[in-house]
C-alpha cells in the first residue's frame, strides 16, 4: 500500500482586506496559540491537547466571522469594542483536509476564486496558512522555522509554471542546473544530474540551446527537467499546459504520465478538463473548500 506523502489537516487561509481590527486581533491570537501548541506537543502532550481544543474552537468561530468569540476562545479575555469594520475578510481556504499518496497524479480544478492557487501556494510552502497543518513525508512543515523552508522546498518540492520561468540568457543545461546551486555536489556531478534530467524528458540533444531556440513544448520539457533534478517528493504544476497548443499539451501530458508511472508524484492545477481526465484523481474546489 502506498505511503501518504502529503497530508493537510483543517487548513485555512484568511486575508483581511482593509481595516478590521477585531478580525486582525483574533487572527493574531490564533497564530500565537498555534505556536504555543507546537512548542508543547512534544514536551507536554496533555497540555497541548487542551490548547488544541481552544485552538479548534477559536478557528471555528473565526471561520463563521464571529471574531469576538474567536478572540475570547483563544485568549480567555473579552475583545474590547472597536469601530465598525471597514473592508472585507476573505476566507481563501476554509478547512481543507486532504491526503496524497506516493505515486499519485492529481488534478485540482475549480472556477476562478475557488482557492486553487492559494492551495498551491500553501502546498509549495510559498505562503503560510492561517491555521491547520501540512505534513510532507510525516514531517509537520508548518512547524518548521522560516530559515529552513528554502532547504525543504529545494529538496522535497519541484515546480513547473505556465510561463516556463526559464532564464533566456542561459542554456537548457544551465537552467536545469539552477536548483543545484546550493547542493554540496561537485560541479561535474551537478552537470551530470542536469544532463540526466534533460535526457529523461527527451532533450538530450538540446543541452546547449537557449530557450529562444526551443519550441513552447520543448521549453516546458526543460522546466520539467529542472523540477526533476533534485528528485523531489512532489512536483507541482500550475497550469503547465496553459500556453501550449493541443499537440504540445498531449506530448507534455504523455511525458508526465510516463514519469508518474516510474513513481514521481504530481499535483497539477488546471482549467483544462482534458488534462484533468488524464490524471488518476481530480479534486474539485469551490469557495475555498473541496466539494468533490
Amino acid at each position: 500500500m502506498a505511503k501518504t506523502i502529503l497530508k493537510l489537516g483543517n487548513l485555512t487561509k484568511t486575508y483581511i482586506m482593509g481595516e478590521n481590527k477585531s478580525a486582525k486581533k483574533a487572527l493574531k491570537a490564533i497564530h500565537k496559540l498555534h505556536r504555543l501548541y507546537e512548542e508543547l506537543i512534544l514536551v507536554d502532550p496533555k497540555k497541548a491537547a487542551q490548547i488544541e481544543k481552544r485552538l479548534n474552537k477559536s478557528q471555528a468561530y473565526f471561520c463563521k466571522e464571529k471574531y469576538e468569540l474567536s478572540y475570547k476562545a483563544a485568549t480567555g479575555r473579552a475583545l474590547k469594542k472597536t469601530k465598525p469594520a471597514k473592508g472585507v475578510v476573505v476566507h481563501a481556504l476554509n478547512g481543507i483536509d486532504l491526503e496524497i499518496k506516493e505515486g499519485e497524479l492529481v488534478a485540482i480544478m475549480g472556477p476562478s476564486g475557488s482557492g486553487k492557487s492559494t492551495l498551491l501556494n500553501m502546498l509549495g510552502l510559498l505562503d503560510e496558512p492561517s491555521s491547520g497543518k501540512i505534513f510532507i513525508r510525516d514531517e509537520d512543515v508548518t512547524a518548521i522555522k522560516g530559515h529552513r523552508l528554502p532547504e525543504v522546498r529545494s529538496k522535497e518540492l519541484g515546480f513547473v509554471f505556465q510561463s516556463f520561468n526559464l532564464i533566456p540568457t542561459l542554456t537548457a543545461l544551465e537552467n536545469v542546473m539552477l536548483p543545484l546551486k546550493y547542493s554540496k555536489n561537485k560541479i561535474v556531478s551537478k552537470r551530470k544530474l542536469a544532463e540526466d534530467a534533460l535526457k529523461k524528458v527527451g532533450l538530450g540533444d538540446r543541452l546547449h540551446h537557449n530557450p529562444n531556440e526551443l519550441s513552447g513544448g520543448q521549453r516546458q520539457r526543460v522546466a520539467i527537467a529542472r523540477s526533476l533534478v533534485n528528485e523531489p517528493a512532489i512536483i507541482f504544476g500550475d497550469e503547465l499546459t496553459g500556453e501550449l497548443d493541443t499537440k504540445a499539451t498531449q506530448d507534455i501530458m504523455k511525458l508526465i504520465i510516463d514519469l508518474n508511472k516510474k513513481g514521481q508524484t504530481f499535483i497539477i492545477v488546471t482549467h483544462n478538463p482534458e488534462v484533468a481526465a488524464l490524471c488518476k484523481r481530480t479534486i474539485h474546489m469551490r469557495d475555498g473548500k473541496i466539494v468533490k
